[in-house]
């Protein structure tokens, strides 16, 4: 599925729409994580993977929060 789009301005960048069809045969929505990349004189975009590994190896002590209580449980919850 194709569209012929427009460039608009957007604050201080340019910015195109996502057609509503092309958002749902993608699976993107507002907040979707999304690469682009330049590619000649075209641009490649699509849903961001993330690898768990890659996001775990990120975390330090100087940036891991300790544990946090959330009090008693409320329902069927077994701690």
């Amino acid at each position: 599925m194709g569209a012929n789009l427009h460039v608009r301005k957007w604050g201080s960048s340019l910015a195109v729409r996502i057609p509503k069809a092309i958002a749902e045969q993608w699976g993107v929505s507002e907040g979707s994580a999304i690469e682009m990349a330049s590619q000649g004189d075209g641009v490649m975009m699509r849903k961001r993977a993330y690898d768990l590994d890659e996001l775990l190896s990120r975390v330090t002590k100087d940036n891991l929060h300790p544990e946090q209580d959330t009090g008693d449980s409320q329902g069927n919850e077994e701690w």
